[in-house]
């Protein structure tokens, strides 16, 4: 049976390696210039060409999008960049990591690079729970 899920890029750079906080829980908040309609569990990718370490080109965990809205001011450390005008905050929740990290192949890329696309999870790779991981407190 094909365990596919919705998949998301993002990059580790020198000093500020995004795929890694959010696998590790550091970063609870993604942002972006862009939203879309899609809720629900996503698969954190890191980058293969812009990000440097030893992620690069991997599937890291699963987490689930539940909001995104206009990023405020109060975000700013849980996502780790400063808040700026018509920047969207995607706020995650729900973390699983994999028995394995391991190199993914985008399947069907919907949109520009900024969008989600599909995944398979190879077959021997167990998906672990992590209730350990906090998530963004939302305060109205």
């Amino acid at each position: 049976m094909k365990r596919r899920f919705k998949a998301f890029i993002m990059n580790d750079y020198e000093g500020a390696p995004y795929a890694e906080w959010i696998k590790t829980g550091e970063k609870t908040i993604e942002t972006r210039t862009r939203s879309f309609s899609y809720r629900g569990d996503l698969v954190i990718c890191c980058g293969k060409t812009n990000s440097t370490g030893p992620n690069a080109g991997k599937a890291l965990c699963v987490v689930e999008l539940w909001k995104i809205r206009d990023m405020r001011k109060g975000d700013e450390e849980a996502a780790g960049v400063i808040c700026r005008s018509g920047i969207k905050a995607f706020l995650f929740r729900n973390w699983r990591h994999f028995s394995r990290d391991f190199e993914f192949a985008p399947e069907r890329v919907s949109g520009a690079w900024q969008s989600i696309f599909e995944i398979t999870i190879p077959d021997d790779v167990k998906i672990i729970p992590r209730p350990d991981i906090i998530p963004f407190e939302e305060k109205d």
